[in-house]
């Protein structure tokens, strides 16, 4: 009888009369509902594996974005995630927004913007699921996905306990779990610390910016109920709180800003010249409390699978932006966002067959968005929009209520024994309510409210209704050459709910229509080497009718639909090229544009590549192992906006790990360096109010740095 010992890179298969062989691991995902090797199903996915999220400390959803090509994950000044997935996604700039590029954490949608700011921590993997995918995952997946799946209770008494200290900006991070089998169930207590310092310099203030304090807990369970029947529980509770951020003047050709502010500090570097009396320390502050709760019930029928996953969660965020990004005190914001949802599937999985395999579900989804948005101008004399001065405050207050019910299916149809047919519908009913309205909190005088009743009207609370019913299904046609060898063709079409957005002057400019999209893929997925390696390729095209692309016009943010595509090529290969030395490389080409204008979309790089290696190499003189890793990633240069303004140079970054320890992994200590090029990208857009309309477009710019080179210490002890 043959016996497999997996370890974290790779399988050792052994057996009576055969010889010791090393193949690389074999990767389970569950992108469609059910455990599949990720080598047998005709999608484009990236796994990152919970070894590479731990080594290299990946604590947020932005950091994972750098080590997947294809993936753009860029942060904002209010701390909003800008995210894309092949050259395409939701812009940032308002919370109403529904995003294409769907976060799942343990199969529950959880795709508000504010959400990308979750902790990754005690991790099993995360599955970067590419093109479009409505039919089984469903809201708002019309260009890709994002899956979290968290570590489940096990059957044996463990746990792990790792620290991190960053010596450069005295950044520590700690993290652990304790796994807790009993006789009524298994239990696992997982937790995450981190305390982050800034690297930039604000010398107004004395702080380094941005600073980033996460406290989170998760609390989960495991119980066998009768003989056939599996319920997961799990409660997580996150504290986030940052403090100051890195935006700073770039570009000044006119003379503007050092105008305004005669310390300015012109130039992305390590120092900026901010300061805002609304905030106590001086500096953008944002303060958020999450909590999340999951139940899913797993149960055997007849050889069927009946599954029920019931999810909610809320955060409350509060944030403070220092909008002149000055030292003076012009133009301030505040934002104020809580969040509910609660959402329950019910799906069906036949036993996996000969001749048919199909699941079949229903989804409902409740939410309830409640925003506000204080905007404080005060510009002086004569920094006016012509004779008219700058000089009112408001407060624009937004709430929503979101309703879903969905059906959805596939069949899989086995056409003989190499051909494989795929089937899959989902039908969804939305409907959404909002109030929108904006009232004066103060008045500059008569002049200035001449603008403020142009660009900030007054508005009495307006009721805005929302229904629509859409139709996405997909089809995909697998032919198997061999046990290792798979293509496949495949056509989906999906949508993203249209809605309202609050960053418009009047509501009745608020409502956008839905986004259909449409992609189709030829790819190829090979097994090499007798399972020592993988070659994998994929051509794509997807075309979008009414994308929503957000823009910064100077005096707010424009969601824009226009006809889009992206079309290109993902590329992967992988390598057990001995028992302890491992190679991979993955790139994607991504030509996204809009369709009308041939001009290239925003956070849209045309190449991006990924090349990692590991290595371990024991010391049998002392009974230890070291382990060399390194990733390097690199993504070509970006516009930042529409219309391919404020371009930002490509980036390569380098990450590189040594660590020495036991073979069987129960501790280690490493040293870690990342970003050990010392490169940096940036995020920039025309100057608040002024960028674009009195000032010529990219005279007076903003613009924030990354995180530079840090070198850090680790340790892991398993038990």
């Amino acid at each position: 009888m043959n016996k497999a010992v997996c370890g974290l890179t790779l399988c050792f298969v052994a057996g009576s009369g055969l010889a010791r062989e090393s193949v690389l691991e074999e990767v389970l995902v569950t992108a469609q509902k059910r455990e599949q090797n990720v080598q047998d199903i005709p999608v484009t996915i990236n796994v990152v594996s919970a070894e590479t999220i731990d080594n290299f400390s990946i604590r947020n959803t932005a950091d994972l974005a750098d080590s997947v090509p294809g993936l753009v994950i860029q942060p904002t000044p209010q701390n909003l995630a800008q995210v894309t997935m092949r050259g395409l996604g939701t812009g940032s700039a308002s919370e109403s927004l529904d995003q294409s590029v769907g976060l799942f954490i343990d199969g529950v949608w959880s795709g508000r913007v504010r959400d990308f700011q979750s902790a990754l921590f005690d991790i099993e993997r995360v599955e970067v699921i590419k093109g479009t995918q409505n039919t089984l995952l469903g809201k708002n997946t019309s260009l890709g996905a994002l899956s979290i799946v968290t570590r489940r209770p096990g059957e044996e008494w463990s746990g792990y306990i790792q620290g991190d200290y960053e010596t450069r900006f005295d950044s520590a991070y700690l993290s652990g779990a304790l796994n807790m089998p009993t006789a009524f169930g298994a239990y696992r207590l997982a937790f995450n610390a981190v305390d982050e310092g800034g690297y930039v310099d604000n010398r107004a203030t004395g702080n380094e910016v941005p600073e980033r304090e996460q406290n989170t807990l998760r609390l989960s369970a495991r119980y066998d109920v009768l003989e056939t029947g599996l319920l997961d529980l799990s409660f997580e509770y996150d504290d986030l709180r940052i403090r100051g951020d890195t935006f700073q003047p770039d570009a000044d050709t006119l003379g503007f800003m050092q105008a305004m502010d005669p310390t300015a500090d012109i130039g992305l570097d390590g120092n900026k010249n901010a300061f805002t009396s609304y905030s106590s320390a001086g500096d953008a502050d944002d303060e958020q409390t999450s909590r999340r709760a999951l139940a899913q019930y797993e149960q055997l029928l007849g050889g069927h699978t009946l599954t029920l996953l019931t999810g909610w969660s809320m955060f409350d965020n509060d944030r403070l932006t220092d909008t002149d990004f000055l030292s003076v005190d012009y133009l301030t914001s505040i934002f104020s966002s809580d969040y509910e949802q609660f959402t329950q599937e019910l799906r069906i999985a036949s036993p996996v067959g000969d001749k048919l395999d199909y699941i079949v579900g229903v989804y409902y989804h409740d939410s309830d968005l409640d925003y506000a948005n204080i905007t404080d101008s005060s510009f002086p004399p004569p920094f006016t929009i012509g004779p008219l001065p700058v000089d009112s405050s408001s407060l624009l207050t937004y709430q929503q209520d979101t309703r879903i019910l969905s059906t959805f299916g596939k069949a899989d149809v086995y056409l003989g024994a190499n051909w494989q047919l795929a089937l899959g519908l989902r039908y969804t009913e939305e409907d959404k309510d909002a109030l929108w309205g904006r009232e004066r909190l103060r008045s500059g005088g008569p002049a200035a409210d001449i603008l403020a009743n142009l660009f900030s009207p007054e508005v009495a609370p307006t009721d805005l209704h929302r229904s629509e019913h859409n139709l996405d299904g997909s089809v995909s046609l697998q032919f198997d050459w061999s046990d290792g060898l798979t293509q496949y063709a495949s056509w989906a079409s999906g949508s993203k709910s249209g809605g309202f957005t609050n960053n418009v002057a009047r509501p009745e400019d608020a409502e956008f229509e839905t986004e259909k999209a449409e992609t189709l893929e030829l790819g190829v997925k090979w097994r090499l080497g007798q399972g020592k390696g993988l070659l994998n390729a994929a051509l794509y095209h997807t075309d979008i009718d009414d994308f929503q692309v957000v823009s910064f016009v100077g005096t707010g943010f424009l969601t824009s639909t226009v006809p889009a595509r992206s079309r290109g090529v993902e590329l992967e290969t992988r390598w057990l090229v001995s028992p302890g030395l491992e190679l991979g490389a993955s790139a994607t080409y991504a030509d996204a544009r809009e369709k009308d204008t041939d001009l290239r979309l925003p956070y849209a790089p045309e190449w991006s590549a990924s090349a990692d290696v590991s290595w371990l190499l024991p010391v049998q003189a002392w009974g230890l192992a070291w382990r060399l890793e390194g990733a390097l990633n690199y993504r070509d240069e970006q516009f930042q906006q529409r219309l391919e303004t404020s371009p930002d140079n490509a980036l390569t970054l380098l990450d590189l790990r040594l660590g020495l320890g036991r073979p069987d992994g129960r501790w280690e200590v490493a040293l870690i360096g990342r970003n050990l090029l010392d490169e940096s990208s940036s995020f920039g857009f025309d100057f608040p109010f002024f960028g674009g309309q009195v000032l010529p477009a990219g005279s007076t710019t903003i613009g924030s740095v990354s995180r530079p080179r840090t070198l850090a210490v680790q340790g892991r002890y398993r038990f």
